[in-house]
């Protein structure tokens, strides 16, 4: 899970922190995507560091960059265009076949710069990321409104730590949504308990000799659900979820 990266000061006084939230949201913003030196916006990076943007003002401007809208909006069909804006601004991917398709039709009825914005300044945003953090991941986690397709979808949409976002240019999510199925989070063979998922979760209940709070699950992909269910109906909270 991506820990997230929060400004705990103002920018021109801690500068070393501030290029490191600069960094941090690039590569959350452009899906690790490596940029060319013409695609970086210094005047941008700037206000920011002179404290004139906070965090979110900054994701923003970069989301309604040309940059954004060459690399992601311009080469993608709508679907994953918008499929990948929830990924990068909201942390998490969409809920369902409606989701998608409101999206979708924003985009086509009020244009790029009112479908970006849609996210940045939303409830849902500031709810979770407020005006100073970063956006980062956030579908390994027990959050409001959340599912437990999230984790799936969100695996299946991650390019990786050498990948990048936008490399496959079609929709990876759409027959997902439409049927309200799981996707397969496995593309490749594997042997021994390499699908297997690791749940952390933390229980109101004291269990086993040390007492231990925080519990581990070791489920495949097919019962992860179910497992999910079973510790939320006990009042557990899930912390992570990561391949075994």
């Amino acid at each position: 899970m991506t820990e997230p990266t929060t400004l705990a000061s103002q920018p021109n006084v801690d500068t070393s922190h501030a290029a490191e939230v600069i960094q941090q949201t690039y590569r959350q913003v452009f899906g690790n995507r490596h940029l060319m030196e013409l695609d970086v916006n210094s005047s941008i990076e700037a206000l920011f560091m002179n404290g004139d943007l906070t965090v979110q003002g900054f994701v923003m401007a970069l989301a309604q960059s040309d940059t954004y809208k060459k690399l992601f909006f311009e080469t993608n069909s709508p679907y994953q265009f918008v499929e990948l804006n929830f990924k990068h601004l909201l942390g998490r991917p969409p809920h369902d076949q409606v989701e998608l398709m409101n999206h979708v039709r924003l985009l086509q009825d009020e244009g790029f710069e009112a479908e970006m914005a849609s996210y940045v300044y939303s409830e849902e945003y500031l709810s979770a990321f407020g005006v100073d953090q970063v956006p980062y991941n956030r579908a390994s986690e027990s959050m409001v409104g959340g599912r437990t397709l999230n984790y799936t979808r969100s695996r299946v949409v991650d390019a990786g730590y050498a990948g990048y976002d936008s490399a496959d240019r079609q929709s990876k999510l759409l027959q997902s949504l439409c049927s309200g199925n799981s996707p397969d989070v496995v593309d490749r063979k594997s042997v021994g308990n390499a699908n297997s998922l690791t749940i952390n979760w933390t229980s109101r209940r004291q269990v086993g000799a040390n007492r231990r709070a925080v519990q581990k699950s070791v489920v495949n992909q097919t019962s992860m659900s179910a497992t999910i269910r079973s510790i939320l109906s006990q009042g557990g909270k899930i912390l992570s979820i990561a391949k075994a």
